[in-house]
């Protein structure tokens, strides 16, 4: 597996503000994106769940594209590239890209397989604030020391971002410690967890939930797990907000 070379965007609703209300999809679709039974579910979960924002990881990305996620803007922090694929997060809205930060882990998977990476979108809403958006699949193969020196790096790059914000994704806290690693990130960005209806379909190792969404300066009204029967070996997570007055 190589580091990448090339980061992808298509961004298309550059003039697109975000609603004051808006829906939220989280999911690693574990590299299943181009196969026809996922291309099928994916289509109707939009249908149930229409979603203005889709924070994706494990997605997999054509060498040279072909059509993808024709109704939404989309940007990729890709953390793996062969000849053929691009592979890593994708967050994809039907409103405006105002910045892209995509960023590596410091350090890759048993030390030689590969990095992980998040990506940073900054996104223009209703009321003309901007909303932060951080897409994140967390470093897995490691020691707990270097899950934390991982979860401190993300941390230091979101410090100083301002509500309003949203954090979503795999971040593969499969043991105590880990989430207590994971709690603390939680509690020094001043983060509230999203509660999640339905938690028995979020993907879950030792019993610890690995998926999960973090959020403040925003009013969570609804979130749900749905299970998709096997597509991934993740379920998918929907969540509805609205701005804060």
């Amino acid at each position: 597996m190589l580091t990448p070379c090339n980061q992808i965007n298509n961004l298309k609703h550059q003039q697109k503000s975000l609603a004051c209300r808006f829906s939220l999809l989280v999911w690693n679709v574990h590299k299943e994106n181009l196969t026809h039974p996922f291309a099928k579910k994916f289509s109707a979960l939009l249908q149930t769940h229409p979603s203005d924002i889709l924070l994706l990881q494990e997605i997999k990305y054509p060498k040279p594209n072909r059509a993808f996620l024709q109704n939404y803007s989309f940007a990729l922090a890709a953390n793996m590239e062969t000849k053929k694929h691009l592979y890593g997060v994708l967050t994809a809205a039907q409103c405006s890209f105002e910045t892209l930060t995509p960023t590596l882990s410091l350090t890759k998977e048993l030390g030689f397989i590969s990095h992980k990476s998040f990506l940073i979108s900054e996104h223009r809403l209703c009321d003309n604030r901007v909303l932060y958006l951080v897409n994140i699949h967390a470093i897995n193969f490691v020691s707990n020391k270097s899950f934390a020196k991982e979860l401190q790096h993300i941390q230091k790059s979101l410090q100083t971002l301002p509500a309003p914000l949203i954090i979503g994704g795999d971040f593969n806290n499969w043991n105590k410690k880990r989430l207590q690693i994971l709690q603390k990130f939680q509690e020094a960005l001043g983060l509230q967890k999203l509660d999640v209806q339905e938690p028995h379909h979020i993907k879950s190792i030792f019993s610890h939930s690995i998926d999960h969404i973090y959020y403040k300066g925003l009013k969570a009204l609804s979130a749900t797990a749905i299970d998709t029967q096997h597509i991934s070996d993740h379920n998918p997570i929907h969540a509805l907000f609205e701005l804060e007055k």
